[in-house]
């Protein structure tokens, strides 16, 4: 009867295993650092819990007036808007959603700044025109750059 001998395999295993592990990192591997505290000293206060911090404001394009003017042909809205952003900002389509009373679109007209490119913190004026309807009753404006996406909008227009 032949004997098979176990332990060896075993060895074998586990020598392939810490070699696998090892790597070809060059055989030192740098020690992890020291454990730390968990707990605070008196005098250290904790980080306030997420909920607890004030909100980052995000915004890259600040509303700052809308004007709304109609003829018996068209409805006129003229704005202002300043660039909140670190960088400037180029190919900015401005779109106005024309809505009935209850929140429906009723169309959604393009246009553009005056200012372009509008650098950080400058101001730029809009203007967007559609045909009179007398179902439009309100509208929402929004900012997108051409290659970039939709810009977050900050509405600071007074009621």
């Amino acid at each position: 009867m032949k004997r098979v001998f176990f332990p060896s395999l075993i060895g074998l295993l586990l020598a392939g295993v810490l070699i696998f592990q090892g790597g070809c990192g060059g055989g030192e591997q740098a020690a992890p650092p020291p454990a730390t505290p968990q707990s605070a000293t008196p005098t250290e206060a904790a980080p306030p819990p997420a909920a607890a911090r004030a909100p980052v404001d995000r915004s890259q394009m600040e509303l700052l007036e809308t004007r709304q003017s109609a003829t018996q042909t068209t409805i006129t809205i003229v704005g202002r808007v300043k660039n909140v952003s670190t960088r400037e900002v180029t190919g900015v389509a401005v779109s106005t959603d024309f809505q009935d009373a209850n929140g429906r679109s009723i169309r959604v007209e393009q246009g553009h700044l005056e200012r372009d490119p509008l650098p950080p913190n400058e101001i730029s004026e809009f203007r967007i025109t559609t045909p009179y309807s007398e179902n439009i009753k309100r509208f929402n404006v929004t900012f997108a750059e051409l290659f970039g996406g939709p810009l977050v909008m900050k509405d600071s227009r007074q009621p």
